[in-house]
């Protein structure tokens, strides 16, 4: 019973591969490793931009333009509810100052500066429409 156990039964014994298999094998293997590479090469190459932090996205200027042209149009609107009282200042200022503020961005400025500057602004286009 010495060995019994640990030697293989014949039809498992794993034949020898020609030497063509071997060179397929090789080929492919350094096909997928020269694949691998590549990828490795295009992720470290392509810039992981942050659209937050980034402080030349012209996007955020377009939302935050488009939001507080809507509220300024609907001061001078009739019956859109925005006419009068202290929530109608209060969205004027928001969104002309959140305009002012990705517009002084963009422009490589302070953004607090630009909020106050169009949080005015805002102000004066809602007293604006009181008049009218």
């Amino acid at each position: 019973m010495t060995h019994s156990a640990a030697t293989p039964l014949p039809s498992k014994v794993k034949k020898t591969q020609s030497r063509s298999e071997r060179k397929m094998r090789s080929a492919k293997a350094a096909q997928r490793a020269e694949q691998a590479n590549d990828a490795d090469q295009k992720q470290d190459t392509t810039p992981s931009t942050n659209a937050f932090a980034d402080k030349k996205n012209i996007m955020w200027v377009l939302l935050s333009g488009a939001m507080a042209l809507t509220f300024i149009t609907m001061l001078f609107l009739p019956d859109t509810g925005m006419g009068s009282g202290l929530i109608s200042t209060y969205a004027a200022m928001l969104w002309c100052g959140f305009f002012g503020a990705a517009l002084w961005r963009y422009r490589a400025a302070n953004g607090w500066a630009g909020f106050a500057y169009g949080s005015v602004i805002g102000l004066v286009i809602q007293f604006i429409s009181q008049i009218i």
